[in-house]
Parts: structure tokens; C-alpha cells; sequence
């Protein structure tokens, strides 16, 4: 069923109004300084994050290039040439 949009209008401008827009629009920029500064602190909390991850990135590489390496537990397992019983045979030529 159509209706007619000005016969809405109409009805809505004789209804009584039964809330004030005084004050709104301080509430509204209270509002969106908040949600600025909310946005502020994620976009710096997320700085810091990064910075963080690049740091542990760096520092860690570098510290794993730069770190001695143990001798391995198999060690007793590697070629000693010097100390092979063939070798010795050579030596005796």
C-alpha cells in the first residue's frame, strides 16, 4: 500500500517533539576525540609491537651468528686422518 511521502512529512513535522538536539553537538566531538585517541594509542601500541619484533629479530640473528658453537657429541666419530692405523703404514716408506 503507497503511501505519499509528503503526507509523511507532514505528520512527522505536527508530531510533538519529544527530544532536545541541544547539547548534541558537543557530545558528538567529545565522541570523536575519543575515538581519535583510541585510534592514536593502537596505531602507536602497534609501533612499539614492531619495533619490538624487529629488535628480537635482529638481536637474535646476530646472536646466533655470532655465538660459539659446542663441539658436537659425536665428535669421537669424526676422520682423524693423523690417527688411522693405515696411515701409519705410510709413514714407514
Amino acid at each position: 500500500m503507497p503511501r505519499n511521502l509528503d503526507d509523511l512529512l507532514t505528520g512527522l513535522a505536527a508530531a510533538p517533539v519529544d527530544t532536545s538536539l541541544e547539547g548534541l553537538e558537543p557530545l558528538v566531538w567529545k565522541r570523536v576525540d575519543i575515538l581519535r585517541g583510541e585510534r592514536l594509542v593502537s596505531q602507536l601500541r602497534l609501533g612499539a609491537v614492531a619495533m619490538a619484533l624487529a629488535t628480537g629479530l635482529t638481536a637474535g640473528g646476530f646472536g646466533a651468528i655470532a655465538a660459539p658453537r659446542p663441539p658436537g657429541d659425536l665428535t669421537i666419530f669424526t676422520a682423524d686422518t693423523s690417527l688411522a692405523p693405515l696411515a701409519r703404514l705410510d709413514v714407514g716408506r
